[in-house]
């Protein structure tokens, strides 16, 4: 059974997102233990990170899944679609870059920053030891 929650954005921004102005969330879902939120970028250029030029020209899109803390005794996963944008200028090297969103996940990362610092508080606490029966 799926459950569509209503998408109340300011209620889910201050939940999920507090402090990540760069994210917009579309629409909420609950299933099989674990709440899924669909989310994209609100920006509508993004700047180039060699170059600095602003680029509203999107070139492709892809799926990012996160997992993020816990809420409410259920799993939370964010699936972000991120755009790929197209550098205007003729002297930079980088064709095409990625939307960065520093403050929710690092590049390539499978959880949301804040899941991480949890993580790694639990592996300190516990010097190692009982850190991996969490996974």
């Amino acid at each position: 059974m799926v459950l569509v929650v209503q998408t109340d954005a300011l209620f889910w921004d201050s939940l999920v997102f507090k402090g990540i102005d760069e994210v917009e969330v579309q629409a909420v879902t609950a299933a099989f233990g674990t709440v899924e939120v669909v989310a994209r970028g609100r920006a509508v250029t993004v700047a180039c990170p060699d170059c600095g030029l602003f680029s509203d020209r999107v070139h492709d899109r892809y799926q990012r899944r996160l997992k993020d803390l816990p809420l409410a005794d259920q799993g939370l996963a964010i699936r972000l679609t991120v755009r790929r944008f197209i550098c205007g200028s003729a002297d930079c090297p980088r064709r095409t870059f990625a939307e960065a969103f520093s403050r929710l996940s690092v590049p390539h990362a499978r959880f949301t920053t804040r899941l991480n610092r949890a993580l790694e508080r639990v592996g300190l606490a516990l010097a190692g030891r009982g850190g991996p029966a969490l996974g």
